[in-house]
């Protein structure tokens, strides 16, 4: 009897290891932006298992236990500098069901949904070839909609000094980035980012 009960014990153990959310019609993007990085993109499939993470299964089966890893995500907060932290999105459908979720996280496998998603090692794989927004020296550039996204560069050659300047996720002020000191002029590329997704700038002498 007491082997039977220990077989029964072991079965029922096994079967909750191997329970969890139905994922049939799951079908999520995650999109990480740095500025100082770019953009990247991850997909992943469950029901059927598919999609580009390291380990599509592995991430399905953690999905399943877990469903928090994408409803209520939890960030990891570090010291980290310009590269550490990134704005996620995650969007698609959950078991069929729409899903849309927006935070920001150091980059880093403590983090839960990027470690057990197996999205934390492989970012370099998934940036995306950042777009270039040229701004001449001297003038103010609109670019539509659509031209330039998160993580895209606007860049201006102005007295020989080539500046850059990533585009943030969140709209407004992107910020500002220039050279300047003694005996040399000081010049500035500065932008926004407009809740229709157009991207202005200005690239100038002088610091505002």
């Amino acid at each position: 009897m007491k082997r039977l009960a220990l077989a029964l014990l072991v079965l029922s153990a096994a079967a909750g290891c191997g329970s969890g959310m139905n994922l049939a019609g799951t079908k999520l993007t995650l999109t990480a932006v740095n500025s100082n990085v770019g953009q990247a993109v991850f997909h992943l499939d469950c029901g059927p298992t598919g999609g580009d993470v390291s380990d599509p299964a592995g991430a399905c089966a953690a999905l399943g236990h877990d469903p928090k890893l994408v409803t209520s995500p939890q960030p990891y907060t570090c010291i980290g500098g310009t590269t550490s932290w990134f704005d996620m999105t995650i969007s698609g459908r959950l078991a069929g069901k729409p899903v849309h979720r927006r935070f920001s996280t150091c980059w880093t496998p403590q983090m839960a949904t990027l470690r057990k998603l197996g999205l934390a090692n492989s970012l370099g794989r998934h940036v995306l070839r950042r777009r270039h927004g040229i701004v001449l020296p001297g003038t103010t550039r609109a670019f539509l909609p659509g031209t330039l996204r998160p993580g895209d560069l606007l860049t201006c050659t102005i007295l020989h000094h080539r500046l850059q300047l990533g585009i943030r996720e969140r709209f407004g002020p992107i910020g500002s980035t220039g050279v300047g000191g003694k005996k040399v002029a000081s010049v500035t590329l500065t932008g926004n980012r407009h809740p229709d997704g157009s991207v202005s700038a200005s690239c100038h002498l002088g610091t505002s």
